[in-house]
């Protein structure tokens, strides 16, 4: 669960899986254990349309094909196919299913051996759908904002899922519809739901994707938030745990679902036993955050007694791949540019049990803003067959210099973000203040100027809030100087407003273009810029722009 700034509106993601029965083959003769199979019909429980999927999943140690088999469906034979992704035995009717309960029953024949014989049945409800709704423009911008993300990541573009659409949309409705945890009173977990409740479509997530003909693998993300789709995905990525299914390279589909401040992620979980090692933020990304703010359940620091928010960034590394079993950090390093060690705190598989198969590094403090950062995580994946896989993993990343701008010019364009903004080095910045404006920006990425820029006798001053905030500096007010202190990474600027004076890293120098107090706040001359913070500085006459690249 997690909380977001906007108001307090929680955040859940919860992982689900289907669960197989196991049983043997038997020879139809002396009924020896010859072989085994695992099986699972579906769907069995109620489901929202009139032509659900009927799949029966089969998987075995068999090396050939059954001689036969056939599915009946309200005893009639129907044409079922099989499916060697889903390892399944499909029907989806031709014709609208009528309310009310319905059976299967399917049967396998391989020669030699017993048949394998399964029943099961499952109710149509009687407001049952006939035809799924088109993408609304709020699910086509969450599928464009995941998208982004797993871009960034290297990773595999995702579909919407017209079920998955559906199952999100409706849970999202029973939320809003109920005022789930939006008061005190109200516990229920924004995961499940009530059967006595209006707008009940399955008491779990599995449930309710199931009610609309989802058979496979699922995770689920929630959010209660009055931000924007694309604002609620970012915060659901930025919280670690929620950040997991965003970085499985294995999912190829997911269902938006956005009812007034309730957002529903569903994310189609497919199998592959390969593993692969997933590392965030991406090695060359230079518009990182630099903190996060917590409001998370589980708690990441919950762990870490003594510990509170906001930390740094969280920093991940996950294996993704059915054969992955027990995942180890055997190693763990932090640095800043200057090479100095930067304290963090780790959540691993063997003290969070909310951790399968991910680490995650957990800056104890805020990291610095527009400051370059190194990682070495060293790990060890067990395997399902018990062999052990190795790898250490060493990558560099900038945070941005305010917060919200990589996200922003990510969602801008996820290829020319990748373009320019991931790099072996960091890149040059680019910050404009028009002299007649309300807005100043940096690579572009608008923000709104706390005081506009002023001309005195000629030259043009910046406010130093306004011009820290887009150099991604901090500035505090030294009362008894009259000065304002300017300081980013080593470099700490002593800007006076009483003399013609700027100290630089403890040196004192002359100027004749000093900042000065207009009112009560501190005003930098453009030309100053120049002269002590190794920035160039172009000042436009004709736009009365002042570009400064640094």
């Amino acid at each position: 669960m997690l909380t977001l700034n906007r108001s307090i509106k929680p955040l859940l993601l919860l992982a689900l899986t289907f669960f197989l029965s196991f049983s043997s083959l038997t020879l139809s003769g002396d009924k020896a254990i010859a072989s085994s199979y695992s099986s699972r019909g579906a769907p069995q429980e109620t489901v929202g349309i009139t032509k659900p999927a009927v799949l029966f999943y089969f998987s075995t140690d068999m090396p050939n094909a059954p001689d036969s088999y056939s599915m009946v469906v309200d005893g009639e034979k129907v044409a079922a196919s099989y499916d060697k992704a889903l390892e399944a035995y499909v029907y989806t009717p031709v014709k609208d299913l009528e309310p009310g309960a319905h059976t299967v029953r399917m049967t396998i024949t391989y020669s030699g051996f017993e048949p394998v014989e399964k029943s099961w049945s499952f109710v149509v409800a009687k407001d049952a759908i006939k035809q799924f709704a088109s993408p609304t423009l709020d699910q086509l911008l969450g599928l464009d904002a995941i998208n982004d993300i797993r871009t960034l990541h290297g990773l595999p573009r995702v579909k919407l899922n017209e079920r998955l659409n559906a199952s999100a949309t409706a849970h999202a409705s029973y939320l809003d519809t109920n005022k789930v945890q939006q008061s005190e009173d109200s516990t229920e977990s924004l995961h499940s739901e009530n059967a006595d409740k209006p707008g009940y479509t399955g008491k779990n997530p599995s449930e309710r994707g199931s009610y609309y003909g989802y058979g496979t693998n699922l995770g689920e993300d929630a959010a209660y938030n009055s931000g924007t789709l694309p604002e609620t995905i970012d915060a659901l990525f930025d919280a670690p745990y929620h950040r997991t299914p965003f970085l499985d390279p294995y999912i190829q589909e997911i269902g938006v679902g956005k009812v007034g401040d309730y957002t529903i992620i569903k994310f189609g979980m497919e199998d592959d036993p390969t593993p692969k090692l997933v590392v965030s933020p991406v090695n060359g990304d230079r518009y990182v955050p630099t903190s996060f703010d917590g409001h998370e359940t589980p708690d990441p620091i919950r762990i870490h007694s003594g510990h509170a928010y906001p930390v740094g960034y969280p920093i991940m590394a996950q294996y993704s791949g059915s054969e992955v079993g027990q995942v180890k950090l055997l190693g763990a390093d932090l640095t800043d540019n200057g090479g100095k060690s930067v304290e963090f705190l780790y959540n691993t598989p063997a003290n969070d049990d909310s951790l399968t198969n991910a680490v995650m590094l957990i800056p104890r403090n805020p990291l610095q803003p527009d400051s370059t950062y190194r990682v070495m995580i060293s790990l060890q994946a067990t395997l399902s067959d018990g062999s052990n896989i190795t790898e250490v993993k060493e990558w560099e990343f900038t945070t941005e210099p305010i917060p919200g701008t990589g996200r922003t010019k990510l969602h801008e364009s996820s290829a020319d973000y990748i373009k320019r903004f991931v790099s072996s080095a960091p890149v040059p910045r680019t910050a404009t203040f028009g002299l007649d404006g309300t807005t100043y920006s940096v690579d572009g990425a608008s923000f709104p100027m706390r005081l506009k820029p002023v001309i005195v006798d000629g030259s043009s001053y910046l406010y130093i809030r306004d011009l820290a905030s887009a150099l991604g500096a901090s500035v505090e007010w030294n009362a008894e100087q009259r000065a304002a202190v300017y300081t980013k990474g080593k470099q700490k600027v002593t800007l006076h407003t009483t003399k013609n004076e700027v100290e630089v890293n403890g040196v004192s120098r002359t100027t004749d273009s000093p900042a000065r107090l207009i009112g009560d706040f501190t005003m930098v001359p453009v030309r100053l810029l120049a002269e002590v913070l190794g920035a160039k500085v172009i000042y436009t006459d004709a736009t009365r722009m002042v570009n400064i690249t640094y």
